[in-house]
């Protein structure tokens, strides 16, 4: 790349709590919330519409719906994320995905809502979050300071996980007095909120110019050699791709739980959601608090080893308080490794090629999740929700210990 030139980016704030940070927090935020409400009001409208077995099914198709685009449109998306204005993509894809569901919401006051309106609308869901995820996680380095960049992301998850908290819970309350199409425009309603305020963020976007331009396909071989290069970028891939196979189903397998082993409603599913998210913004939050470890490898290492052995007897939980339990010590394992090899990727990548490789981890992330939720309804028809909490808890543990062979982890 003799023939490239860098062009500069506006200088970095000083401060961590500057406009755009502040703008960028706001924004998503609003939409998390608005998320966290849709997600108890879908899945209890289709356990509500369809028996224990098809429901299992059609939940576990609309979520796969949801990634397919993700795992086959993440590394074209990752080129034009490189190649054209992020704050344009990111304001498009919040826009965009708030009309889908106030037309979701239009569907399900009308009583027009089917299976068909839920998969499509899914599958164009995951179409946008396929560019607005490496957009997102290739600006935040170029909004804060590098001196904050773990605080910056650990805010960043709490603020995301903080909604979770209450939103899960109040949702299941607006469920049950103001019904599912009255839940689904208030996330419509959050995404607009979202896209205007991401109008007035100044996203520092470092673009490559170059006398000769490049062809689509070139800078997308580009990323793909870069991953490969970097080896504990591609070997972390690989195993964080069997990770999310093994983590996928949890939504589904927690709605059984609630609803077919506790006997109970949209409530405790929210009290149980929230409580994963309790976990993650405790894990965050820590965190952002204490000063950056200088090597991170076991700390991310171990919280996962722990996440995939409590997720293995999760099924074995008597009570929904044994079941809460779990689910909040679950969130804080996960959140702390989610944080810590973000920010490892977010230095470790050049600007310009941060979203053709944030979109290459996406891709390889989601890329077995549709197989997993796919499978799940039908596995769950004969196989008890305690077995198969074993069996993916098992892969996660035996996962989660390849990560101290990756090369160059022990260096993190």
């Amino acid at each position: 790349m003799s023939d490239a030139k860098i062009s500069k980016a506006s200088k970095l704030p000083i401060k961590l709590f500057n406009k755009d940070f502040i703008l960028l927090w706001f924004g998503q935020i609003v939409s998390s919330m608005g998320n966290s409400f849709q997600y108890i009001a879908l899945m209890w409208w289709i356990m509500s519409k369809f028996p224990t077995v098809q429901s299992g099914i059609v939940m576990g198709w609309m979520f796969a719906f949801n990634m397919i685009p993700v795992a086959v449109l993440g590394p074209f998306a990752g080129v034009l994320v490189d190649r054209i204005s992020r704050k344009a993509i990111v304001v498009l894809s919040d826009a965009l995905r708030g009309f889908l569901i106030l037309w979701m919401a239009y569907l399900a006051y009308t009583g027009q809502l089917t299976v068909f309106w839920i998969y499509t609308i899914s599958t164009l869901m995951g179409a946008g979050s396929a560019f607005f995820r490496p957009s997102l996680q290739s600006t935040i380095p170029n909004i804060v300071p590098d001196k904050h960049l773990t605080r910056a992301n650990s805010l960043y998850q709490t603020g995301a996980q903080f909604t979770q908290i209450i939103g899960p819970a109040l949702g299941g309350v607006l469920v049950g007095f103001l019904g599912t199409s009255f839940v689904f425009a208030l996330n419509g309603t959050s995404f607009m909120i979202s896209a205007f305020t991401e109008i007035f963020i100044n996203f520092r976007q470092t673009f490559r110019k170059s006398e000769k331009i490049k062809s689509f396909f070139f800078d997308l071989k580009e990323g793909l050699k870069f991953v490969y290069s970097q080896k504990i970028i591609f070997w972390t891939m690989m195993i964080v791709s069997v990770i999310n196979f093994a983590f996928a189903p949890i939504d589904i397998l927690i709605a059984k739980q609630v609803k077919d082993i506790y006997n109970l409603g949209a409530l405790e599913l929210g009290y149980v959601v929230s409580a994963f998210s309790v976990g993650m913004v405790v894990g965050a939050a820590l965190l952002s608090i204490l000063p950056e470890f200088k090597k991170k490898h076991n700390i991310i290492i171990i919280n996962m080893l722990v996440s995939g052995l409590l997720f293995a007897i999760m099924g074995f939980a008597p009570t929904l308080i044994f079941f809460l339990i779990i689910a909040f010590l679950i969130g804080f394992g996960v959140s702390i490794p989610n944080v810590l090899f973000t920010v490892v990727l977010q230095r470790m990548v050049p600007d310009e090629k941060r979203g053709r490789v944030f979109s290459v981890l996406t891709t390889s992330a989601t890329i077995l999740q549709p197989l997993s939720l796919a499978m799940i309804g039908g596995i769950s028809a004969v196989m008890s929700n305690i077995m198969i909490f074993l069996v993916l808890g098992s892969m996660l543990v035996i996962s989660s210990s390849l990560m101290y062979f990756v090369p160059g982890m022990r260096e993190v």
